[in-house]
């Protein structure tokens, strides 16, 4: 039986709360030591719900009081480098939400300190593990539908419609845009099938 991962979650948004906070606390090695948010009062309150027994306004406060053996990064994408960097030097293992860096540059350096740290790091593509995104590979597979040569995916959302989600078209919030934020799910899918 593999033993419990140790991990801190370095962010409180919506995300960090319907994808993988529902996950970690049904599975049977994981054990969330600690959680990370910008505003302590709503982080102390997110580890409350989920009954993590540690909230911090900063990863190099988790890290100066807990022991963990891995960071789950889903903070706003600037951060992520930052972040990531930080806690690949302490020599712990990275699962960071996409994109990675502001810039291809800083994603080699991540990539790069990882490997000289000898940490194991990955970008979660969730939308790989839907049941119609696995039933679609499936038939695929099964060579069912035959080769694809043309996707046609849609991101059925209201973001441009709500103000708080407009950093996604920011490029010195989101990076890349949204096809960098949000796109990367279909290209991903695309490759993949």
């Amino acid at each position: 039986m593999l033993r419990q991962i140790r991990m801190g979650i370095v962010g409180t948004s919506w995300w960090a709360d319907a994808m993988y906070m529902p996950a970690l606390t049904r599975h049977p090695n994981a054990d969330v030591r600690a959680v990370v948010g910008r505003n302590l009062h709503h982080t102390r309150e997110f580890a409350e719900q989920w009954k993590v027994p540690n909230a911090y306004a900063s990863l190099e406060d988790l890290l100066s009081n807990e022991t963990v053996d891995a960071v789950i990064i889903a903070s706003p994408n600037k951060h992520h480098y930052a972040l990531a960097m930080t806690a690949i030097e302490c020599g712990l293992h990275v699962l960071c939400e996409k994109p990675l860096a502001m810039s291809y540059t800083e994603a080699i350096q991540m990539a790069e300190a990882a490997e000289r740290a000898g940490v194991k790091t990955m970008v979660s593509f969730t939308y790989r593990f839907m049941p119609t995104s696995r039933y679609l590979k499936e038939l695929i597979e099964q060579d069912y539908i035959g080769q694809p040569y043309h996707l046609n995916m849609r991101y059925y959302t209201g973001y441009a419609r709500d103000g708080k989600y407009m950093w996604r078209f920011d490029l010195d919030e989101s990076g890349s845009g949204v096809v960098g934020d949000l796109g990367t799910h279909w290209l991903y899918l695309a490759d993949w099938f």
